[in-house]
């Protein structure tokens, strides 16, 4: 109990020296600038929060905490009195070269295409020997009824090599046929791997069934087969019926291969046509120029059957020309097609009355010459190609 007599003062200091220990002394306030913030410093319990302050906002929100790293998993939380650490942070490079799903797809198609490149070099690798060609000439010798039928290689890869070392494949009916429509036998070269019907060759039978297949021989890695067809009554053929050639200044000079006119030339050639050899009378006229071929008095068939196409192909590249073909039968029009240079070897058709009667065939390109980077010039140009026979067949126009 305290004493009644002492001062109110003595009072106060005896009650704080007694409960000394019941209420710790309130620590003093510190500034927002005076906080250590190292880890050391930290107590084990947290400390009360600072009375809020200007100063302390403003270094808040000026320095913000970093972001996390999204690449590293989440730390766990430290334990209590432990000293927090940074942090660890991963190399670029480690980054980088860490497998992911993409990497590693990338990697497997890299390796399925080595794989491929591989297999298709040891697949397609040249394997055709000498004594192949040696055994193909053999078989040709002893199986042909006629030395003359032609050979038609089918692989046009195989084409130089089979026209050095085969006879068979040099003559104008292998090379530069026209079309499968005259050949009563032939034969087909093609390496063992290739399909001959399904490609080029299949659109030269215009509509014609297949022929009849009479002998396989497999020759190492090349194969050759022997066909027959019925073939239709060949009455005459442009190329060899030619009797004059005329245009609107004149009649031509020369002949029987080349005809000289004031407006160009005509003559028989071999061009390439849709990058494939043809024989055929070659038109090269100035624009609009007509060539009037005079062929006679023709024996027909019951059927006309022709081809036009455009040839040279930087001529084609650089010009955009239109073929109008007539054919004129005892002085009056018969038929007119009109081509263009995109329709490659397109073919023409016109049934006629068997009969002797005169025909004359008329052809005009529409632009003569090409375009040039400074311009147009009369030369090079393109050839109008034409060619055409008459035909037996006894059947309607397919």
């Amino acid at each position: 109990m305290p004493d009644p007599h002492e001062g109110p003062s003595e009072v106060a200091s005896d009650s704080a020296e007694e409960h000394q220990t019941d209420a710790p002394p309130e620590p003093e306030q510190a500034s927002a600038l005076e906080i250590d913030t190292s880890p050391e410093s930290a107590p084990d319990v947290d400390p009360p929060a600072p009375e809020p302050s200007i100063d302390h906002d403003l270094l808040t929100d000026a320095a913000p905490p970093p972001a996390p790293d999204v690449d590293s998993p989440p730390e766990p939380d430290p334990k209590p009195g432990a000293t927090p650490s940074a942090p660890p942070r991963h190399h670029a490079a480690v980054r980088l070269i860490r497998p992911n799903g993409a990497v590693i797809l990338l990697g497997l198609l890299c390796a399925l295409a080595v794989i491929e490149s591989i297999a298709a070099f040891l697949e397609y690798r040249e394997r055709i020997a000498e004594h192949d060609w040696e055994a193909v000439a053999a078989v040709l010798a002893e199986h042909a009824a006629d030395p003359t039928e032609p050979v038609i290689v089918a692989s046009e890869w195989l084409g130089p090599s089979a026209r050095m070392r085969l006879p068979q494949t040099r003559s104008w009916d292998a090379l530069a046929y026209p079309d499968l429509r005259s050949f009563e036998r032939f034969w087909l070269l093609t390496h063992k791997r290739e399909r001959p019907w399904r490609g080029p060759l299949r659109a030269e039978l215009e509509g014609l069934p297949r022929p009849e297949l009479l002998s396989v021989h497999d020759v190492g890695e090349l194969t050759l087969q022997h066909y027959r067809q019925d073939t239709r009554v060949e009455r005459f053929s442009l190329l060899e019926s030619v009797q004059s050639i005329t245009t609107a200044k004149g009649r031509c000079r020369g002949g029987p291969t080349t005809w000289t006119c004031k407006e160009g030339r005509v003559s028989l050639r071999t061009v390439e046509i849709d990058y494939h050899p043809r024989r055929c009378l070659a038109v090269e006229l100035s624009d609009g120029a007509t060539a009037k071929v005079d062929l006679g008095k023709l024996e027909l068939g019951d059927h006309i059957r022709g081809h036009v196409g455009f040839a040279d192909f930087n001529g084609r590249l650089r010009s955009d020309p239109t073929a109008r073909i007539e054919l004129w039968i005892d002085g009056a029009v018969a038929a007119r097609w009109v081509f263009t240079d995109d329709q490659g070897w397109a073919a023409f058709a016109l049934a006629t009355t068997p009969g002797k009667r005169q025909l004359e065939l008329r052809a005009m390109s529409t632009v003569a010459g090409t375009w040039q980077r400074n311009g147009h010039r009369d030369s090079p140009t393109d050839s109008l190609c034409v060619e055409l026979r008459g035909f037996d067949e006894g059947v309607a126009t397919p």
